[in-house]
């Protein structure tokens, strides 16, 4: 094999909470072609022995991904329809918002020379296959220990599709944990990598001087996302037989660097009402909220109201509404109930509006439980 060097691409009534349900994400990039490298990178290449491993090329092609708000984990990085003719040059980095990189799968045969063998694929001599590689704590396909040319296709031509392990380490030494010799790119498991919401990159690097570069169609990025708001309890039906219910898209942030509105529906219209939340509902039941009333208080004393607004909408309809602007209402008034918020604290909320014909003249949603998030 000749020398190697370096070339780059990017590529009904329910009087206890509910269990949250966790929920997942998945975002996809486009693909793109390993380019051929037309010279080497300071005649070097990453031996284990070496300390003068050069810079990441300056002309990066980029292939990018925005992961959602309310992440919490990676649980796998997939690359599709993935060909290369040498695995063990091919090296794949992800990159998050802030500029970090880490290792996916470490290139193998650029550590040392004489692991050379007689090569194995990504994907068929005819086309790509899909890799996806997962957290080593995952129960996956491993690459050899030794050497990634014992191959396991067919005639031992190709990886197989399928899950692998992230890979940091070929039996002849780790991808170095120190700059300068590392590129800062860091052999951090994915499900240790810390998720923040923006634009992650792929970065595709090829370690060999010539033109058995490869190509994939696209990627993603797959995690789970925080738990999502959660309806209990009962709604009462007012007096003109509306059921107002009570939901938000997103969970609050206990930074407040994520939107969050809470928005009660089926509201009478043209009534005043509000939102008002508690903390802790350990132990306690929803009780009636009047004799005679079909309305609950859901939510365990003490309580925070939300300022008094409209429900807008047309008398005698369903057609209102009420809306929380949760950071919005917190910027107005520091120092509320619960506040400084962290990550994991409950948070139990609820409408409330007038309905003069009703027993006590008033009414009330259903109940959310929501989750702060970072």
């Amino acid at each position: 094999m000749n020398l190697r060097s370096l070339s780059i691409t990017c590529a009904a009534v329910v009087f206890a909470a509910s269990t949250q349900a966790q929920s997942t994400f998945v975002v996809t990039g486009p693909g793109g072609t390993f380019p051929t490298s037309t010279a080497g990178v300071n005649g070097q290449y990453p031996h284990l022995n070496q300390t003068n491993v050069p810079s990441l090329p300056p002309n990066v092609f980029t292939t990018t991904v925005t992961v959602p708000a309310g992440a919490t984990r990676i649980t796998s990085l997939v690359v599709r329809g993935l060909r290369h003719p040498w695995s063990g040059d091919a090296h794949f980095v992800l990159k998050d918002p802030a500029g970090q990189r880490f290792n996916i799968a470490c290139p193998v045969n650029a550590w040392n020379s004489t692991i050379f063998g007689s090569g194995c694929d990504y994907g068929l001599a005819s086309g790509g296959l899909d890799y996806s590689f997962v957290d080593p704590s995952v129960a996956a396909l491993s690459f050899p220990a030794t050497d990634v040319q014992s191959c396991n296709g067919p005639s031992g031509a190709y990886h197989l599709a399928g899950a692998y392990k992230q890979y940091f380490n070929n039996g002849n030494g780790t991808w170095p944990s120190s700059l300068p010799s590392n590129l800062g790119i860091l052999n951090t498991p994915l499900h240790s990598i810390a998720v923040t919401p923006g634009v992650w990159t792929l970065e595709c690097y090829d370690w060999y001087l010539l033109a058995d570069n490869g190509s994939f169609t696209s990627w993603e990025l797959q995690g789970d996302l925080g738990a999502t708001p959660t309806a209990y309890c009962t709604g009462g039906t007012t007096s003109s037989s509306c059921v107002a219910a009570i939901s938000s898209a997103n969970q609050p942030s206990a930074s407040f660097s994520t939107p969050c509105t809470i928005s009660v529906v089926n509201v009478e219209g043209q009534r005043s009402g509000l939102v008002f939340y508690g903390l802790d509902n350990t132990g306690f039941t929803p009780l009636p909220w009047a004799p005679g009333s079909s309305s609950f208080l859901c939510v365990k004393p003490p309580t925070q109201r939300s300022p008094g607004q409209n429900s807008g909408g047309a008398v005698g309809a369903c057609n209102g509404q009420l809306q929380l602007d949760w950071n919005a209402f917190h910027a107005a008034f520091p120092g509320l109930l619960g506040t400084p918020f962290s990550a994991g604290d409950a948070i139990y909320a609820q409408g409330w509006f007038r309905d003069p014909p009703a027993p006590k003249t008033t009414n009330l949603s259903n109940a959310l439980q929501l989750t702060c998030q970072p």
